[in-house]
């Protein structure tokens, strides 16, 4: 049988002006979710998470429950925000722990997502049991960057995982084998990015009350500036089924059903909590783009083909659809070779068709073809013969 003690404490900081941290601490079920969002989304989702982990962990006694607990907290943050534009994307990280039995004694789970962070104080050692899911903690396991240089990399305060902007969420989890004596931090990173682990060492050895342990830590870190919101929670082992040490192992770190190299894009998306893409709004604009698409390319169209234009093709005189040399992408189209030749107009008017006669339509351009005879007609010249008795006029031909 294992017999905790816990003590928490949570501060907007000495820069915020609200807390979006939240505090879950129970008797055997604690939990720290730093809010993010702007606004009030941070403090709404912070507090969505921890609501749901409350009634979740309550009837939690394994692994996959806690697991099952933290996705449930993704939901609630999801169903916070609901339709309101001042919360989109909004979301929390969480830590998790919870004190469960199995058939090898009680454990004590512990399950993050973000970058809020689970450490073991076990003989004088502070041991941190999570990893971050951090653009710079990514960059520090993948040896690409250095403790040091991630403390002041530009990205290093984006994270990778968070509760609350998918549907899906990926879910560390980490099982403690607890001796008595041994203390679990569970903090936001308002603690760590102001004290480093020897200072918190030094309070977790020093400090015996859970309570002003925790109090503590928050004090100091108001007292190195306190940028960011703190919580912390120190839970202690007073009695415990492990006799000999203490030991730390992965139940797993990826949900059933997902393997490493066999992660999707869709997957990875939601793994490294990308803001879900596809919303009303997205989805109203979208359409607007397209209204906007289709509009122009009916106006274009219709205006292309909306007048006709008379010209001439070698001997011909032709009638085509469209604009003198196209628009755009629509180019002019012969509807008419007319009867008519070059040969029966004015050599005046040769000249014009050569360079387009335009009309607003196809019965004004064909009328435009039949003036050309008509005027060419009238313009030739007429001979008079006269006989005793008669007259007669004649038109000599072109």
């Amino acid at each position: 049988m294992t017999v905790l003690r816990s003590g928490s404490a949570t501060d907007k900081g000495m820069i915020r002006a609200a807390n979006q941290d939240s505090v879950l601490n129970d008797t055997t079920s604690f939990a720290v979710c730093d809010g993010m969002g702007g606004h009030a989304g941070g403090e709404i989702a912070s507090a969505a998470a921890v609501d749901s982990l409350r009634a979740s962990l309550a009837t939690t006694t394994t692994a996959e429950g806690l697991m099952e607990a933290v996705r449930a907290a993704n939901q609630a943050v999801i169903d916070a925000g609901g339709d309101d534009p001042n919360l989109v994307g909004m979301g929390t990280t969480a830590v998790v722990a919870r004190l469960v039995g199995t058939s090898a004694g009680d454990r004590l789970l512990l399950a993050n997502v973000g970058d809020s962070r689970g450490y073991l104080f076990h003989d004088g050692q502070l041991e941190q049991i999570t990893e971050d899911h951090s653009m710079v903690a990514e960059l520090i396991r993948d040896g690409r960057l250095s403790p040091a240089e991630a403390a002041t990399h530009p990205q290093r305060h984006v994270i990778t995982r968070v509760l609350g902007t998918s549907d899906h969420v990926d879910v560390d989890l980490f099982e403690l084998n607890l001796i008595s004596g041994d203390r679990v931090l569970l903090c936001s990173d308002g603690l760590i990015n102001e004290l480093d682990e020897e200072e918190i060492t030094r309070v977790l050895d020093t400090v015996a009350d859970p309570t002003e342990a925790a109090e503590d830590l928050v004090r100091r870190a108001n007292a190195h500036g306190g940028a960011d919101n703190i919580s912390v929670i120190v839970i202690d082992a007073l009695v415990s089924d492990g006799v000999s040490s203490s030991s730390i192992s992965t139940v797993r770190a990826t949900p059933p059903g997902l393997e490493k190299g066999e992660e999707s894009w869709l997957q990875r998306r939601r793994r490294l909590g990308a803001p879900r893409a596809i919303t009303f709004r997205v989805v109203g604009f979208a359409l607007l783009v397209v209204a906007l698409i289709v509009g122009a390319i009916s106006f274009i169209t219709w205006y292309s083909n909306s007048q006709y234009y008379v010209t001439s093709e070698g001997n011909s005189i032709v009638i085509y659809q469209g604009r003198p040399g196209g628009l755009l992408w629509i180019s002019p189209k012969k509807v008419e070779t007319t009867s008519t030749t070059l040969n029966e107009v004015l050599p005046i008017r040769r000249a014009i068709l050569a360079k387009d006669v335009t009309e607003p339509s196809l019965s004004a351009a064909q009328q435009y073809v039949a003036n050309l005879v008509q005027e060419f007609k009238q313009a030739q010249p007429t001979t008079t013969t006269t006989v005793p008795g008669t007259s007669t006029t004649a038109t000599s031909g072109g």
